[in-house]
């Protein structure tokens, strides 16, 4: 690997109690964030906007584009806020119900009675408890209790058995997205995604607020991984997420090493960009080293074919953000620098392009020879973005400098695998100059030097601005 490539795999951090400071996300962006997370579930809209400001002087300091990400709560199924903590047996028969008058457990955010028939299980705190419903009663349903435990006030709770009539989108969520929409966040995640028509409601909201960013699918419920479902749903995303979490207590912890590998295979099959979420670094929250095991994860997952990895509470929480973020960076390194161990999960993507099949084949085109050449680099001028992620859906070794007028594309494609986005004002007006341009730069990040090839894409006539339709290699060094 050339010293000075790039990183491939993206690494997103939440913004928290420990991070939300302009020296900490400096010192984040330094030790490699690419794309900062702003958790809705545990904020109020009107803190959305100093967050987002927080995150572009961040990023001015840094001179680098970093994304932000609002991830919107969901419906939140819980039991209710301020019960007192209580231990459940074995085969205790216990009424769960929205009114703590009636109930020994009372849960708020879904109606017991119309989402949990008889013979479907209630799951608390990931699953560390299990309740079977029995019976319907006048006001919520009877449980017998299959794990025990200990079940107390904002504990969540799943529902994994069946459909639910629970909203996508909540009034929290509309509140929240309309103040990141006007804040500028790069993109908006929506949660406890079931189908692909979720998505539509996030969209027509969006439409309300006359701005759109993309979307990312968080897969987290049993439903929406189903393979069916599943490419309904990564057909209508811009992005998906691998929400191990509640994944792993809406199916079984078992089941989320193959279901990660099987929603990342079939993403790459599609070109859709994958993040893999969820106690990646768990220990770190308050070591200073990550675990073995945790090691393990997150360089799986870099050969898996994930796009980017997420930190939630190790930099939200955690004692030791920047550390947690260096060691993130340090595993993928380790990983992309073997790359002998990707699996066939890991395959490059081999279904065309429908919507854009001349500038796909050329992108597919352009990797095969940047990697058959060996070229040092393989730059894209894009103005939507889309040539790049066309590139990158191909996966080729040669890192790939993506040149965008957009400050907001070049930030979409920071989480986006293998690219370094760079803004770049200048259009130029005919095919010499594109080349000039692009070997200019690519020296200045550092990627090429005299002698060396580059893979240049991009549209023809230069005047016009088309879709990509041409490229070039070009020896740097001469004329």
């Amino acid at each position: 690997m050339h010293p000075t490539h790039p990183r491939k795999v993206k690494i997103v951090a939440t913004l928290g109690p420990a991070s939300a400071s302009p020296a900490v996300a400096r010192s984040l962006i330094e030790a490699g964030v690419d794309c900062f997370r702003i958790n809705a579930s545990h904020i109020k809209w009107p803190d959305i906007g100093p967050l987002v400001a927080l995150v572009r002087a961040a990023e001015a300091d840094a001179c680098r584009p970093v994304a932000v990400l609002c991830d919107l709560a969901g419906p939140k199924l819980r039991v209710r806020k301020g019960t007192p903590v209580r231990s459940v047996a074995l085969g205790e028969e216990i009424e769960l119900s929205a009114d703590p008058a009636l109930s020994a457990i009372p849960i708020e955010g879904f109606d017991p009675r119309g989402d949990s028939p008889p013979g479907s299980r209630i799951l608390v705190k990931d699953g560390k408890v299990v309740l079977r419903v029995r019976a319907l009663t006048s006001a919520g349903v009877l449980a017998v209790v299959e794990r025990p435990g200990d079940v107390g006030g904002g504990m969540g709770v799943n529902l994994p058995d069946g459909e639910t009539t629970l909203p996508s989108l909540t009034e929290h969520d509309r509140a929240c997205a309309a103040a990141a929409l006007a804040a500028g966040v790069d993109t908006l995640a929506l949660s406890f995604v079931r189908r692909a028509d979720d998505l539509d409601l996030l969209r027509a909201h969006m439409a309300t607020c006359t701005v759109s960013v993309p979307v990312v699918a968080k897969l987290e419920k049993a439903q929406a991984v189903r393979p069916e479902v599943l490419t309904q749903v990564l057909l209508v995303s811009d992005m998906v997420m691998v929400a191990r979490g509640d994944l792993g207590a809406e199916t079984a912890p078992e089941r989320v090493p193959i279901l990660q590998k099987q929603i990342l295979r079939t993403a790459r099959c599609l070109g859709v960009p994958a993040i893999t979420a969820t106690e990646m670094l768990e220990s770190m929250i308050h070591e200073e080293r990550p675990t073995r095991a945790e090691a393990a994860d997150v360089a799986n997952a870099v050969f898996d074919g994930t796009d980017a990895v997420m930190l939630s509470a190790e930099t939200a929480i955690g004692q030791h953000p920047v550390l947690a973020v260096t060691a993130f960076a340090s595993i993928i390194r380790e990983a992309e620098a073997h790359g002998e161990f990707e699996t066939s999960w890991s395959c490059r993507s081999q279904i065309p392009e429908s919507r854009d099949p001349v500038a796909d084949a050329v992108a597919m085109a352009a990797g095969r020879a940047a990697d058959q050449l060996e070229a040092a680099v393989l730059v894209c001028f894009t103005n939507s973005g889309r040539t790049a992620r066309l590139v990158a859906r191909h996966r080729p070794r040669t890192p790939i400098l993506a040149l965008t007028p957009s400050p907001q594309v070049a930030r979409g494609l920071a989480l986006v695998w293998g690219i370094t986005p760079l803004i770049c004002p200048e259009r130029p007006d005919d095919h010499e100059a594109v080349l000039r341009l692009a070997e200019s730069l690519a020296r200045d990040q550092g990627l090429v030097e005299d002698g060396e090839l580059m893979v240049v894409t991009h549209g023809a006539p230069v005047g016009a601005q088309p879709a990509t339709n041409l490229l070039r290699v070009h020896r740097v060094g001469t004329r």
